[in-house]
């Protein structure tokens, strides 16, 4: 297939958001001082800013290289 530059590039700014989300994650279940409602709430907000920032990519980001 031939995919243009920019969904390769969006596709793989998405799988760094991933890496890093998930990277955070398991950083925060790592923790001993968290209570389980910190660490809920801290995963909930990780899960909510890359969700954010991965329809950005995908809606708003090519619209500016057409």
């Amino acid at each position: 297939m031939n995919f243009p530059l920019r969904v390769i590039l969006a596709l793989l700014v998405i799988g760094a958001f991933g890496g890093i989300a998930i990277w955070r994650i398991v950083a925060i279940l790592q923790t001993k001082w968290l209570t389980k409602t910190m660490r809920l709430f801290d995963i909930s907000v990780i899960i909510l800013v890359m969700a954010l920032l991965i329809a950005w990519v995908i809606f708003y980001w090519p619209a500016y290289w057409t």
